[in-house]
């Protein structure tokens, strides 16, 4: 791998003849690093280092120099020699390196020329030499690559057409003109992972917000009219000819590129209805589970891409549901896994209409289907269709109403998962639970479910049903369970207790807290024989001393009262390190004279007089936060 940044790009090109030929080795393995090498050079070519001076500043303006006149040669030589090579792994190769070029040419100027010849061959290109050789336009070295890439994805030899189909939406936006974003490794973390897993950079279309705001308006201004006809005229023949290939391989690559098409067009919702939509409408019915199974898998960014969002196309985008209604029933499990995660984002591109009419009938089905992954994918998507950050066309009539039954069954589902999507995310929901009783009794009776995780979930949940149905509630209701889970034997389900304390505070208010919870509280720590369940109840106190809302002086008092109380008293030293450190996170909430009065000198006694080293070490510590704290 080359890392950029640490070799400059225009000292890269005497890599990229040893790259060329390491794309051609059989071995897939290194192959794809020689590709992802490649990708992750063409972007820096011509871009230049400062910082150097004297004579190294001068060599490297000769290297640039050279650089900018044989640099775009070399790269396309790279791919005609690729494409034309004898064995098939170079045409593979050449199918994911050729995008990359093409995006390069598209930041050149258009009345450019690019030296082809002798003086791009071999492996010294910013040599002393002087250049030689024939020049082309940068338009005419497009068109000999989009040729290049229509002659790949009509090979004899399967595997290079799944080359041209897995590359195929990156190439559509690359003719569009459509800038990817992810070209070179310049923020590297590990260059972008590896390019999401030597898929090299993400097509564009995975990463626009679709329909409607900026995103629409980049798309529609950077794809102009000449550059439609290009895309309709060269790229969607190729498309449609390899969604219709005899390969299962190859058409579930190139149906699973709509979206790239879609944006490479436009979104104009009349060329994507004529290009594409009988392709992804023959997809979802395809014989082939593995070609319904991809384009489930990017159905909602197929949809979104096309364009269909204008009321003068609302006809198209019902058909574009009804494909997605075929594809929530298909007959094999992964399919239906794959589209119902695109639940949400669809139920955002249709609206309550089309949702009502077309996904909801299918609900109930799902919610029942006897594979495990279904029902728990099922029950992860429909919170996330109560999530304003995902989808906010549902209105709480309609969640009411066809959600509502769905809940029930999941948290009564046999397998923890499934009802640990709806448990983890039910909060989300908070402002409904009043009207789902069936809901919030399933909930209390999860309190003492075999699976910690499930416990777990339970706890977050409680100071938001508190929230929901009001503090009498809880005390009569809830309060019991709260304490139970504060004694669990699993620690995370006592720390998903001291997490929910802030929360609690911000419903119930300071005096509920200091009337309710603490007396309980305190007798629980006296009570205790076990340290654990002491040090969970002295986090719980530290968890609300600084809690960001409904903090009053009262009840500061009594929390730094009862820590202080532990730091002197207990006889275990984990609990008082515990404490000493709760004395630390509460120091800069308390007001001066309790600081002074009550936590520093109980700190400063514990350093001289504790005999275990680290409760020493964590009350200096909190003393120096004090003293921070005081003086800042």
């Amino acid at each position: 791998m080359v890392v950029s940044g640490l070799v400059p790009g225009y000292r890269s090109l005497g890599i990229v003849h040893i790259l060329e030929q390491l794309a051609m080795v059989e071995e897939t393995v290194v192959r794809d690093r020689a590709v992802l090498s490649l990708h992750c050079i063409i972007p820096l070519v011509t871009i230049e280092r400062t910082g150097r001076e004297g004579a190294e500043r001068k060599e490297d303006e000769e290297a640039i120099r050279r650089c900018i006149k044989v640099g775009p040669g070399i790269l396309v030589n790279v791919v005609k020699r690729l494409a034309s090579a004898e064995w098939f792994t170079a045409k593979v190769s050449a199918c994911s390196v050729l995008p990359s070029v093409y995006q390069f040419l598209n930041r050149m100027k258009v009345n450019a020329l690019i030296l082809t010849g002798s003086a791009t061959e071999g492996g010294d290109p910013v040599g002393t030499a002087g250049a030689s050789g024939n020049t082309t336009s940068v338009e005419e070295t497009k068109r000999q690559l989009r040729a290049l890439f229509k002659s790949l994805s009509e090979e004899d030899t399967p595997m290079i057409r799944r080359g041209a189909g897995k590359n195929l939406g990156r190439y559509a936006e690359a003719v569009a003109n459509i800038n990817q974003g992810d070209g070179d490794c310049s923020g590297d973390k590990e260059c972008k992972d590896d390019m999401i897993a030597f898929g090299l950079s993400i097509p564009a279309a995975k990463g626009f917000v679709l329909p409607g705001g900026k995103d629409e308006a980049v798309i529609k201004k950077m794809v102009s009219n000449d550059l439609k006809t290009r895309v309709l005229e060269e790229v969607v023949p190729v498309y449609q000819a390899l969604a219709n290939d005899e390969q299962d391989s190859v058409r579930s690559l190139a149906v699973s590129s709509s979206g790239s098409l879609g944006c490479a067009l436009g979104l104009d919702g009349d060329l994507c209805a004529k290009a594409i939509l009988p392709v992804v409408g023959a997809g979802s019915i395809d014989l082939s589970w593995r070609v319904r199974h991809n384009l489930a898998k990017e159905f909602s960014i197929v949809a979104q891409s096309q364009g269909f969002n204008e009321s003068s196309h609302s006809k198209r985008m019902t058909e574009l549901f009804q494909f997605f209604s075929n594809l929530l029933q298909d007959f094999e499990a992964e399919v239906r896994t794959s589209s119902v995660e695109n639940l949400a984002r669809m139920a955002q591109l249709g609206g309550v209409d089309l949702f009502q009419s077309h996904l909801a009938p299918v609900l109930p089905s799902l919610a029942d289907d006897p594979v495990m992954e279904v029902r728990s994918k099922l029950a992860e998507t429909l919170m996330d269709c109560c999530d304003e950050s995902i989808c906010t066309a549902l209105n709480d009539k309609i969640i009411l109403q066809e959600f509502k039954p769905l809940l029930e069954g999941f948290l009564n589902d046999e397998f923890a998962d499934v009802q640990l999507h709806i448990l983890s995310k039910l909060s989300r929901v908070t402002h409904l639970l009043d009207k789902m009783d069936a809901v919030v009794e399933s909930i209390l009776s999860m309190t003492k479910a075999p699976n910690w995780r499930v416990r777990e979930a339970v706890c977050e949940l409680l100071p938001h049903l508190a929230e929901a149905r009001g503090v009498a509630f809880f005390e009569e209701h809830l309060l019991e369970p709260w304490t139970k889970l504060l004694l669990d034997q699993v620690a995370d389900v006592r720390s998903a207790c001291v997490k929910g304390m802030p929360k609690l505070l911000s419903v119930a208010g300071a005096d509920w807290i200091e009337r309710t919870i603490l007396p309980l509280y305190v007798r629980i720590y006296e009570d205790s024989t076990s340290y654990l369940t002491r040090i969970s109840v002295l986090r719980s106190y530290s968890n609300l001393g600084h809690a960001k809302t409904g903090m009053t002086p009262g009840l500061m008092e009594e929390i730094v009262m009862h820590l202080v109380k532990a730091l002197e008293d207990d006889q275990v030293a984990n609990v008082r390190i515990v404490a000493a450190k709760g004395l630390k996170e509460i120091a800069n909430s308390v007001e001066e004279g309790l600081l002074n009065v009550k936590i520093l000198p109980a700190l400063q006694t514990r350093t001289k007089e504790d005999e275990d080293v680290d409760c020493q070490y964590f009350s200096q510590s909190a003393i120096k936060a004090c003293e921070d704290g005081s003086s800042g």
